[in-house]
């Protein structure tokens, strides 16, 4: 039984029974994520071993860097699938977008690859405050996707004022933490926000944010910093919505 006071936990330790990762980088050779088949085979195995139950791929879609579409997507899935453990493993696919310009446009003239129930995984640029934040947020909304901004505790402009997560929030969009914010994998001030975040009730969601062993090594050796366990948990169970 874990001690009342405890506050690091290993990722094995809290994840729940059927829990499913809505963030990855799985699939092979289309980002910065796994580079063969074989690597994937691994990530998964070795997710598997973290008690993660199963997983929807997110390969990024970022005009410029990583020129995905939904044929290239739904190609490196079906590579995937060829190997029957992964089958059982991976339950879909969907993309991380970088919301900007190109993205709107592109939702102007076909079907973005949501998760389910028509939610949508996008993410920000790391360092530059989109000035169009809202307009491009609400084109998305007007297309009827449920917004999930991926690990809003990574964009250090929003990092001086509490109040800028919660004009987010009130906007309508979701939060998805980074588990491995909590680890410091990304750095003291981000650990610390994601922190700040749980302790508001702002996140909905979680995911892993696996890219490759450096990832899965950070779980097994370094435990999150949770200030509550309780709430973490019901945090963690969010995501079998998805399932």
């Amino acid at each position: 039984m874990f001690s009342l006071f405890k506050s690091n936990f290993y990722l094995k330790e809290i994840v729940p029974d059927g829990y499913i990762d809505i963030h990855n980088h799985l699939l092979a050779g289309i980002d910065d994520g796994a580079k063969t088949p074989e690597e994937t085979s691994y990530l998964i195995a070795q997710m598997k071993a973290l008690n993660i139950n199963a997983a929807i791929a997110t390969p990024h879609t970022f005009n410029g860097i990583w020129n995905n579409t939904s044929e290239s997507i739904k190609q490196a899935y079906e590579v995937a699938l060829k190997n029957d453990t992964n089958k059982m493993f991976l339950k879909g696919y969907s993309s991380e977008y970088m919301l900007d310009n190109t993205l709107i446009v592109k939702s102007n003239h076909e079907k973005l690859l949501g998760l389910p129930h028509n939610y949508l995984l996008i993410e920000f640029n790391l360092f530059n405050n989109p000035l169009n934040l809202y307009e491009m947020l609400f084109e998305l909304k007007t297309k009827n996707y449920k917004i999930i901004i991926a690990h809003p505790e990574r964009y250090l402009y929003l990092h001086n004022s509490m109040g800028k997560y919660q004009k987010l929030k009130q906007y309508g969009v979701f939060f998805q933490l980074n588990l491995l914010s909590l680890t410091g994998y990304y750095g003291k001030s981000i650990q610390l926000q994601a922190i700040e975040l749980l302790k508001n009730d702002l996140y909905d969601f979680t995911g892993s944010d696996i890219h490759g062993e450096a990832e899965i090594n950070q779980f097994k050796t370094v435990p999150l910093k949770i200030h509550n366990k309780k709430k973490m948990d019901r945090l963690l169970e969010n995501n079998k919505i998805f399932l």
